[in-house]
């Protein structure tokens, strides 16, 4: 099993991926579980210097970058895909900004990359209802493949606290989307965020900048910067 950790991870930073981890996905969702247990979160870090630029309204510049960071998570994500079944076992890539829309859960995905993330210990849920990696904040952006590639996979519950009372982006969130709500392990992404006021006020007031979906505003005000090693 170490053996093919090590070898995706050497895989995933030649390509330029900035971190990865492996879960088992059982808790997060038992059904898929069955066929496909283990998960790889592959994170990459945004630029501090586009993202600093956001000042009330995301720019350009982040919206072309957010784009271009996607492509290479979801392009790193098929190039593991064909070193998994290369060796003889199945995978699914989780595409960094897939959408499954349902009328119970909209604004949803396959499979949660944050808490897949999470599970994987490389960060946890802000009160931005953003992924915070320990190594680089929550400026990143994820991508998630699921396989039965047997691998060392962890399954944390940690609940680390490192908005500390802090709620910058509850204040700073133009659709007063965000609750302000600390996570914890059972808290319902409602309970964090608006997510219906955060995508329809993009869609409203930024569509002229892409497809109006991208804001990046709790991004930019977020004090926590990771601990980086």
């Amino acid at each position: 099993m170490e053996q093919y950790n090590a070898l995706i991870k050497d895989r995933l930073s030649e390509i330029g991926i900035s971190e990865a981890g492996f879960a088992k996905i059982r808790k997060i969702d038992p059904v898929r579980a069955q066929e496909l247990p283990n998960a790889i979160s592959l994170v990459v870090k945004l630029s501090d210097y586009v993202i600093d630029e956001i000042d009330g309204a995301p720019t350009f510049a982040y919206f072309q970058h957010y784009r271009a960071v996607n492509a290479l998570l979801d392009q790193a994500a098929l190039r593991i895909g064909f070193l998994i079944e290369s060796l003889g076992y199945r995978y699914l890539p989780v595409a960094a900004s897939q959408s499954i829309p349902s009328a119970e859960r909209p604004y949803s995905a396959l499979i949660s990359h944050k808490a897949v993330a999470r599970m994987a210990g490389l960060g946890t849920i802000g009160k931005n209802a953003l992924f915070l990696s320990y190594r680089y904040g929550p400026r990143v952006r994820l991508c998630t493949i699921l396989t039965d590639l047997p691998l060392d996979c962890v399954e944390t519950e940690e609940e680390r606290d490192v908005c500390k009372g802090c709620t910058r982006c509850a204040a700073s969130c133009p659709a007063m989307a965000l609750r302000g709500t600390l996570y914890r392990h059972g808290v319902e992404r409602a309970d964090i965020i608006d997510a219906a006021a955060c995508s329809n006020y993009m869609k409203e007031r930024f569509q002229h900048i892409g497809r109006g979906a991208v804001c990046g505003i709790c991004m930019r005000v977020c004090p926590y910067r990771g601990e980086r090693k």
